[in-house]
């Protein structure tokens, strides 16, 4: 079933509060402690220089909300073994870009990182990967690895880690995160936004708050609990896990909230399956599931549109 119209209002109320808190704020992660710097920012060296053989970790967006500290959007990434999370600071106009793809938005026209998708399609390219390689004095760096057709070797494209995300997730391409930047990730006071706008990905399910408009236009009774999944890939579509399921719980922990469901993804025993319930037709489902990277999903070849 399709609700675009719902999930841009929702993709566009996360950035009121931004729009207006994050006037001229930071869009990096906050500089080491300690005094001003009075040198030149130092960048790291062109991307031919950065090794794909270097130690690098997979990850998945969990959500976007903003840093209360600095009122600056911030994006958590997911570590897939350890279920470390991982703050990545970003400005406002690619938190609406990720919220947008999270929400699954379907903007009448291509936006920036559709045409973007569109384009690597047409040109016969696959975004095979976003490797988030370094930070320097809180400004991220990511290359992105393209391959092509012509069997050639892959190319690697300079990029801002925000737009990076934005594009990964518009063609399902795997995001991984240099381990020194794991080892190092400073601690950042997350602020999710309201629970209508909230949005969560785990365990190969995207989850958000079943609204009453998403209620009806679903056909879900409303007196039942659950966050309402809009998308189940990877082995949670496989043991039967679908759009507009109301899940339920994740092993112990009852979800009323998306929140809820990244505190649970954070809690779960390292290398252990976990139980998951759900809400449909009726009566309560159970599987267990792993928290692994889901599949790379499929493209439609017309409009470049995770399938």
């Amino acid at each position: 079933m399709n609700v675009p119209a719902l999930a841009r209002s929702a993709a566009l109320a996360l950035l009121a509060p931004l729009l207006s808190a994050c006037s001229g704020c930071a869009t990096t992660a906050p500089p080491p402690a300690g005094p001003a710097p009075t040198a030149a920012v130092v960048v790291p060296e062109p991307a031919p220089e950065v090794s794909l053989d270097g130690d690098f970790r997979s990850v998945e967006v969990a959500t976007v909300g903003w840093d209360s500290a600095t009122t600056s959007p911030v994006v958590l990434l997911r570590e897939i073994d350890t279920g470390q999370l991982v703050p990545i600071w970003v400005g406002v106009a690619e938190a609406q870009a990720i919220a947008a793809a999270l929400h699954e938005v379907q903007f009448p026209r291509p936006m920036t990182h559709d045409l973007m998708s569109n384009l690597l399609q047409r040109l016969d390219a696959h975004l095979d990967e976003l490797l988030i390689h370094d930070v320097v004095q809180g400004t991220y760096f990511g290359l992105l690895k393209l391959s092509r057709s012509d069997g050639l070797e892959p190319l690697l494209v300079d990029a801002r880690p925000s737009d990076g995300l934005a594009l990964a997730l518009r063609t399902g391409a795997r995001i991984r995160v240099a381990k020194k930047i794991l080892d190092e990730t400073p601690d950042v006071d997350f602020l999710a936004p309201d629970e209508p706008e909230q949005v969560v990905r785990g365990l190969g399910l995207t989850v958000v708050a079943p609204t009453e408009a998403l209620r009806e236009e679903l056909g879900l009774a409303a007196g039942h609990a659950g966050l309402l999944v809009l998308r189940a890939v990877g082995e949670a579509a496989d043991k039967g896990i679908q759009r507009g399921d109301l899940l339920v719980a994740v092993g112990n922990t009852v979800v009323e909230r998306p929140v809820d469901f990244l505190d649970a993804l954070r809690d779960l025993p390292l290398g252990e399956r976990v139980s998951v319930r759900y809400w449909r037709d009726g009566r309560e489902h159970e599987v267990d599931l792993a928290a692994v990277p889901p599949e790379r999903p499929a493209v439609t070849e017309a409009s470049g549109k995770i399938a």
